[in-house]
């Protein structure tokens, strides 16, 4: 039986203290980090009725500058206090050096996919799974224009990442269908549908669905404000279909709807993939 989430937003810390019919809710680990205060009394309760998720949004693995320790350490602590259903960050960079400080972008970076970059996103995520003691998801992230002197596909780069250090692929479809409507592909879903097809079928842990209120026929933002889109759900079907029942989340950000919406989603998620088993 698959695993169905939502991300949690704090406007529905309230509603979210009521029974629904998901399993699981994803929050940004950040949100987290102080040791005290209402946001853990909140998610304490939080997690009395729904497994959790940590989404972790500023370790940076591709970044050449490793992530401070202290900022691992950090989220190993909140690893420790709620013993998370997943634990996951991103295929992207955020921190580098200025002089003898180490700065953050305070944003995903996308990094560009050749051994160089191979090599340090390995060291970044064996370290961090070795101070976690646990697997790491890696989610590919979105961007507004084409990643020059990448010379590995996306999809090998990742099989090459996980083959290494044993860390799982968060594949989020809705990332990978923006990415190809901003460059310019001719059939997006079919781009998205190739990707899918030549991932590992051993690799990936987790997948993310979300949508856009407003897609613009130029560029696509990534802003998580819409209903997950027809071709997101028939992309969704085919990595069912290939990964099997893998943990899904719907991912909402701004235009939040009410909770019972983001939960019919979710419901939209779970309802897919029994349709994959059924045709099976």
């Amino acid at each position: 039986m698959i695993q169905v989430g939502v991300g949690l937003r704090s406007k529905h810390y309230e509603a979210a203290l009521e029974p629904a019919s998901i399993d699981f809710v994803e929050v940004h680990a950040e949100n987290f980090f102080a040791d005290g205060g209402m946001s853990h009394a909140i998610l304490e309760r939080i997690s009395e009725r729904y497994k959790l998720s940590f989404h972790g949004t500023s370790l940076g693995l591709g970044s050449f500058t490793p992530p401070p320790l202290a900022h691992i350490q950090k989220m190993r602590r909140l690893i420790e206090r709620y013993s998370p259903l997943l634990v996951s960050d991103h295929a992207c960079f955020s921190w580098s050096s200025q002089g003898d400080k180490t700065v953050h972008a305070g944003d995903l970076l996308p990094i560009r996919f050749d051994k160089e970059t191979l090599k340090v996103m390995c060291r970044n995520i064996r370290r961090v799974q070795d101070v976690f003691g646990q697997q790491l998801l890696v989610e590919n992230i979105s961007s507004y224009l084409p990643i020059t002197d990448s010379v590995i596909p996306e999809a090998e780069f990742f099989n090459l990442l996980c083959q290494s250090t044993g860390c799982a692929v968060l594949l989020d479809v809705h990332n990978l269908h923006v990415n190809a409507v901003n460059q310019q592909s001719q059939s997006p879903l079919d781009d998205v549908l190739q990707f899918i097809s030549e991932l590992d079928t051993n690799f990936v842990g987790e997948i993310h669905l979300a949508g856009i209120a407003e897609p613009s026929a130029e560029m696509w933002i990534d802003d998580h404000s819409g209903p997950v889109s027809d071709d997101c759900w028939m992309a969704y079907s085919a990595a069912i279909q290939r990964f099997g029942h893998v943990p899904t989340l719907v991912e909402w950000d701004s235009r939040l709807p009410e909770w019972s919406e983001l939960i019919d989603e979710a419901m939209r998620a779970k309802d897919y993939a029994n349709k994959v088993s059924d045709h099976g």
